[in-house]
């Protein structure tokens, strides 16, 4: 027998606003292409049955703005946008669905992932939350490189983009290969001098000390930017966020021996109140990874397309 899904997808918008949505970018619930379903859940329109546990929530903010405000019944307008200026709702649709086949299984993972990322915020179980947004980023730390590399004709191109990737930090692994990738992916781009902020939004100075140290302690090297406002706010560079992420898993999941500082529970009152302060800015850094692939390979396939023409 087929192995069920843990989460059912469904619609979240009026009937006013499905008439003017493409139909491809409706959801059906019965073979929707993942990367959709992905997307629509990033952005804050879809609603989310965890199968099990009849748990059902829908998903209003919106990971691809830094203040995750939604588009709510502008979402065919407002998202397409994010992919180009003049970009329509109806060329999104087309792009999907020439290429909903592809990688399917992968998207899939990735979807599963982020859903219990969402399920367990819902629950106010934020650690947990954590280790599914960790087990997404090792999903895409080499696919989402050769995806985006994959989907131009210009071989010269691609090989010359994949170069430079094997040129980066070798020693570092998979995340030096993710790392090389965003570089290469951002260079001349403002993001790339981002930062990620994380608010320390606790109730009292006190306690924004105690987190604020905390997680400052576990920055290595130049992850620290200079939007950082001690104790209020933790700023990571954009480049370094992944690193971040990691850096958080291996010092309180994986509790790493040896010189390197780990996160004491004893030492934190509450750990899903720690990882409330960092979840939704890592999820929302993680999207926009995500978009910078789909845009990539949604306007290379507009090239190829007018050049078929």
């Amino acid at each position: 027998m087929p192995v069920k899904t843990p989460f059912k997808y469904s619609e979240c918008f009026t009937n006013k606003t499905l008439a003017r949505i493409p139909e491809k970018l409706k959801i059906k619930g019965t073979n929707d292409p993942n990367v959709l379903l992905l997307i629509r859940l990033l952005s804050g329109s879809l609603k989310v049955e965890h199968v099990s546990t009849s748990k059902t929530f829908h998903q209003k903010e919106n990971f691809f703005s830094a203040d995750f405000e939604g588009y709510a019944q502008n979402w065919y307008k407002r998202f397409p946008e994010l992919i180009a200026e003049n970009y329509s709702a109806e060329q999104f649709a087309e792009y999907l669905d020439s290429t909903k086949l592809n990688n399917r299984s992968f998207y899939k993972n990735i979807l599963s992932e982020i859903s219990y990322f969402f399920l367990y915020q819902s629950k106010g179980i934020n650690s947990s939350a954590f280790v599914f947004l960790y087990r997404a980023l090792e999903h895409v730390s080499y696919a989402f490189p050769l995806i985006y590399a994959a989907k131009t004709d210009d071989f010269s191109k691609t090989f010359s983009f994949l170069k430079d990737l094997m040129n980066g930090d070798k020693s570092a692994g998979e995340l030096g290969f993710f790392k090389s990738f965003l570089k290469t992916v951002y260079k001349g781009d403002p993001i790339y001098e981002s930062s990620v902020d994380f608010p320390m939004l606790l109730a009292t100075e006190n306690e924004q000390k105690e987190i604020f140290n905390l997680l400052k302690d576990l920055c290595k090297g130049d992850m620290i930017a200079d939007a950082t406002d001690n104790p209020r706010v933790l700023a990571i560079r954009y480049t370094e966020v992944g690193s971040f992420i990691i850096t958080i898993r291996n010092r309180f999941f994986h509790y790493m021996n040896g010189g390197s500082k780990n996160i004491e529970s004893s030492n934190i009152s509450d750990v899903d109140i720690l990882f409330s302060l960092i979840n939704k800015k890592c999820l929302y850094w993680f999207s926009t990874v995500l978009l910078a692939v789909v845009t990539h390979n949604a306007l290379e396939f507009e090239s190829i397309k007018a050049r078929i023409s």
